[in-house]
């Protein structure tokens, strides 16, 4: 078969430089097959798995995100922004996406531009193939030398049952982010924040968007309480990670693990014993939220919240994640997704919430609420 000739440079040099029978990744467009005398053709790369077959016959494959690909007068030539050939991927990292629980999942993603950027807080939205839905989801860990994100999710309907399917090699359609408010103690000084004790309170799933925010905080020197619920043991997630970085307390529905209780119980037997504390940032299931900011306020702990349960497309438009706050109306996926706790209506959010899920719901609740139904980013105009 006809060959021609291909160089794959990276930022940290050239990756591959030879004879090649052809060339296909993902681009902007969809995917691109290469082969000699190919008209000339330039274009950007999107993110997904290169196959390159060489001279002999023989098939490599990499994993491949961003760049420029251009084929000019028989040569081609590859500028990926991330280049990492199959036979390379970390193994132990590609170990580490792995099921946590039943219908809970944990996934490492390569996504160098978000993790160079992200901060505890933020949240990125998912699309699996080009029918796929808009999935927001949580930031739970990154790491910026390896253009790492994690993200753990529940099994809830069809795209995240795709998602659940991907294996090392894989890609999403989309992949954006960092997108929302980061934390606010990230903005302030940590010399300050040592003067702060800080609880933390994570029901379920919850765990994953508390575990980054503990571990900031212990990389700058500050040790927090950390309670964790569940329904029973099988769901307590990230146990470990969580008390490498934080103190600790584990608590389910069932008593099959530690002690027997809601997370409420916790926080007063943990007030009870005279700990004082400045924040209470509480993340996890409407109902258990709502329940835990009703404690605090009466123990006169200011509590930070995360409404993500309640996020649908995360730009604003669909009007999914609309919420008072302080008799304010407010978007979680723009103006959040963190709010003062003890300013949220969770009544008004918890039925709204229900309302959305059906079609007739969405339609009374957007002839309902008019012009403040939907926010928007503020910068498309597609709020207009």
């Amino acid at each position: 078969m006809t060959t021609f000739h291909l160089q794959i440079a990276t930022m940290d040099g050239n990756v591959f430089d030879g004879q090649v029978q052809s060339v296909s990744c993902r681009t902007i467009h969809g995917d691109l097959a290469i082969l000699a005398r190919h008209m000339n053709y330039c274009t950007a790369i999107g993110m997904g798995t290169a196959h390159v077959v060489l001279e002999d016959g023989t098939e490599r494959k990499a994993a491949c995100i961003g760049g420029m690909l251009t084929m000019m007068n028989g040569e081609c030539r590859l500028i990926p922004t991330t280049w990492e050939w199959s036979e390379d991927i970390d193994v132990a990292r590609a170990e580490k996406a792995k099921k946590l629980a039943d219908k809970i999942y944990l996934m490492d993603v390569v996504a160098p531009r978000v993790a160079a950027n992200c901060l505890p807080g933020q949240f990125i939205i998912a699309k699996v193939d080009k029918e796929g839905e808009r999935i927001p989801l949580t930031i739970c860990d990154y790491d910026r030398e390896k253009g790492t994100i994690t993200i753990v999710f529940q099994i809830v309907g069809a795209s995240t049952e795709k998602m659940s399917k991907l294996v090392e090699g894989d890609s999403f359609t989309d992949f954006v982010g960092p997108l929302g408010v980061a934390s606010e103690f990230t903005k302030e000084d940590p010399e300050a924040l040592k003067n702060k004790k800080f609880l933390f309170v994570a029901g379920g799933v919850g765990a994953a968007p508390v575990y980054p925010q503990v571990k900031w905080l212990h990389e700058h020197g500050i040790q927090a309480d950390v309670i964790v619920g569940a329904k029973t043991q099988s769901l307590i997630l990230l146990e470990e990670e969580m008390k490498a970085v934080g103190n600790v307390y584990i608590t389910t529905d069932d008593g099959s693990y530690e002690r027997k209780g809601m997370v409420t119980q916790v926080i007063q037997e943990l007030h009870d014993q005279g700990k004082q504390y400045d924040v209470c940032v509480a993340i996890g299931p409407m109902i258990m939220m709502k329940f835990v900011c009703k404690l605090t306020k009466e123990l006169g702990i200011p509590t930070i919240v995360s409404l993500n349960p309640i996020m649908v497309d995360g730009t604003g438009m669909c009007g999914g994640c609309r919420v008072s706050v302080g008799g304010e109306i407010k978007f979680a996926c723009v103006d959040g997704p963190e709010f003062d706790g003890h300013l949220v209506n969770w009544d008004e959010a918890m039925m709204r919430q229900q309302t959305y899920k059906t079609a007739e719901g969405r339609a009374m609740l957007k002839e309902l609420e008019g012009e403040t139904h939907h926010g928007g980013c503020g910068n498309c105009g597609g709020d207009k």
